[in-house]
C-alpha cells in the first residue's frame, strides 16, 4: 500500500484522535465511579502501589514478590468487579478503551499493518479520488451488458454487445494484472456509451485493493488545477496537493479529454503529465468523445504518438446507454 507521507500522517492523526477521545472517556468513567463507589478508587490505588512496591523490592534486595503480589491483586480485582456488578456497571467499565482492540489504536500488530489501518487507508484513498459517492453504484457488480444491442449495425464486424463484452473482459484483466503489468487505456467513442462508467469500475476495483487513484475531468484538470498551480490563477491550496498527486498516484483517470479549451499551455501540461507517468511506469486511463483522427488533429504529434504507442485503445460504439437508462427509470 503505497501511501504518501501526507496520507500516512493523516491516518496516524486519526489514531491520535481515537486515543485522546478514548482517554477522555476513561477519565470521565473513573470520576463517575469513584464518586459513587469510593472503595473502587482505593482498590485501584492499592493495585498501582503494590506493583511499584514489587519493583522496588526486586531492585533493592533482589527478592521476587511477584507471586504474592499477583494473588493480592487478583483478590482486589474480584472485589472491584463485584462492586461494579452490584452497582449495575459492566465489569470491564473501567478498563482501557480502544477503537480497535486488535492493535489498541496503534495501527500495527507487530510489524504488520492492522486491518483497521488498511481500511482507513482505503477510505482515505476513496475520498481523495473524488469518486467516493458515485462508486457505490458505478462498479463492475452493476455493469449491465444488456443495454448493448446484440445486433449488427452494418458498420462494424461485430455487435455492440460483443464489442462491450470484450472491452469489459479486457478491463477486468487490466485490474487483475495491475500490480504486475500496469499499463494504460484509451476509451474513445460518442457520448453516453459507458466510457466514464467503465473508468469508474476500474477505479473502485483498485481503490478496494489499496491503490491510489485520482479522477479528474479534463476541464477541471487543466482549467482549475494546472492553471491554478502553474499560472497561479486562484491559488487554491487544494490544487497544490492535487497537482502533485497527478504524478504520483497509482492510477490517474482523465475523463472527457477534448472538452477542455486546448491551447499551448494545456498541450504542454498534458504532455508533461502523460510523459512523466509513462516514464515512471504509472498507469493512466483516458476517455474521450473524439475519434482517433480528431485526437490527432487536436493534439501535437508528441502527445498522440505516445498515446497510440503506449495505450491499449478501445472503441465504444452503439446506442446512447445513458439515454436508455433514463428512459427505463422514467418507465418504472
Amino acid at each position: 500500500m503505497a501511501l504518501s507521507d501526507t496520507q500516512y500522517d493523516e491516518i496516524m492523526h486519526m489514531y491520535d484522535q481515537h486515543q485522546m477521545e478514548n482517554h477522555i472517556t476513561e477519565q470521565r468513567r473513573k470520576e463517575e465511579v469513584y464518586s459513587l463507589i469510593p472503595r473502587i478508587e482505593q482498590i485501584d490505588r492499592q493495585i498501582a502501589s503494590s506493583s511499584i512496591d514489587a519493583v522496588r523490592s526486586r531492585l533493592k534486595s533482589g527478592s521476587d514478590t511477584t507471586t504474592s503480589i499477583k494473588e493480592q491483586n487478583r483478590s482486589l480485582i474480584l472485589e472491584k468487579e463485584d462492586l461494579l456488578r452490584r452497582h449495575h456497571y459492566p465489569i470491564d467499565y473501567l478498563k482501557p478503551l480502544y477503537t480497535c482492540a486488535l492493535c489498541r489504536d496503534t495501527g500495527r500488530i507487530g510489524q504488520a499493518y492492522c486491518s483497521c489501518f488498511r481500511q482507513a487507508a482505503i477510505s482515505l484513498l476513496y475520498r481523495q479520488s473524488t469518486l467516493e459517492r458515485i462508486l457505490q453504484t458505478e462498479n463492475f457488480d452493476h455493469f449491465d451488458l444488456s443495454y448493448y444491442p446484440d445486433t449488427t449495425d452494418g458498420t462494424h464486424p461485430f455487435t455492440s454487445y460483443e464489442n462491450m463484452k470484450n472491452i469489459l473482459n479486457k478491463t477486468k484483466s487490466f485490474v487483475e494484472t495491475f500490480d504486475n503489468k500496469g499499463g494504460n487505456l484509451l476509451f474513445y467513442g460518442k457520448t453516453g456509451l459507458g466510457k466514464t462508467y467503465l473508468s469508474n469500475c476500474i477505479a473502485k476495483a483498485l481503490l478496494d485493493t489499496g491503490h491510489t487513484v485520482l479522477y479528474q475531468s479534463a476541464i477541471h484538470l487543466f482549467e482549475d488545477v494546472c492553471a491554478d498551480v502553474v499560472m497561479q490563477k486562484a491559488q487554491n491550496p487544494d490544487s497544490q496537493s492535487t497537482y502533485r498527486y497527478l504524478y504520483h498516484c497509482d492510477l490517474l483517470i482523465i475523463d472527457d479529454l477534448g472538452t477542455e479549451f486546448t491551447n499551448s499551455f494545456v498541450s504542454s501540461e498534458l504532455y508533461d503529465i502523460l510523459n512523466t507517468r509513462m516514464r515512471e511506469k504509472r498507469s493512466t486511463v483516458i476517455s474521450t468523445n473524439l475519434n482517433l483522427q480528431e485526437l490527432t488533429d487536436r493534439y501535437s504529434d508528441r502527445i498522440t504518438t505516445r498515446i497510440f504507442a503506449e495505450y491499449k485503445v478501445y472503441n465504444f460504439f452503439g446506442d446512447n446507454i445513458r439515454l436508455a437508462k433514463r428512459r427505463n427509470a422514467i418507465q418504472q
